[in-house]
């Protein structure tokens, strides 16, 4: 019983996921530390018209993945990003897209939990988006 005394308290209130903890830990590798991407293979998300414009875009990529042929500031990249909707949640989601909108000059709103979680419920279960699928929101 003294153990449980001593345990540390959960927090109050909701938590709070850190975007750049989540990008440097899932996204980094790919998209390197300043959103450059990898040129020929992995796009860059500063400065990124896909990044930048509606969030629906890029709620749709975290959740599902990408695949196919994309054209990101004039070059082609044609590979697979995969979907990180099973591995995080909502709120992580909602956060690293914030990290990614809001960086590298990019000067995009944040993404919030209840969109990201709208989203999810609204399509439910599917494969990897295409760049055509997702040129809709332009």
């Amino acid at each position: 019983m003294e153990a449980y005394k001593n345990r540390p308290k959960e927090p109050e209130g909701p938590i709070v996921y850190d975007g750049s903890k989540i990008y440097a830990q899932q996204c980094v590798a790919c998209h390197q530390g300043q959103g450059q991407g990898l040129p020929g293979a992995f796009p860059p998300l500063a400065g990124s018209e896909w990044v930048t414009g509606a969030p629906e875009i890029s709620i749709k990529v975290l959740l599902h993945g990408l695949g196919g042929e994309i054209q990101v500031k004039g070059n082609t990249y044609n590979g697979a990003m995969p979907a990180f909707g099973a591995v995080l949640n909502d709120a992580e989601i909602a956060a690293v897209i914030s990290h990614i909108r809001g960086s590298w000059d990019n000067g995009a709103g944040e993404v919030t939990e209840e969109q990201v979680a709208t989203i999810r419920a609204d399509i439910g279960s599917r494969g990897a988006w295409t760049a055509a699928e997702l040129a809709e929101y332009f």
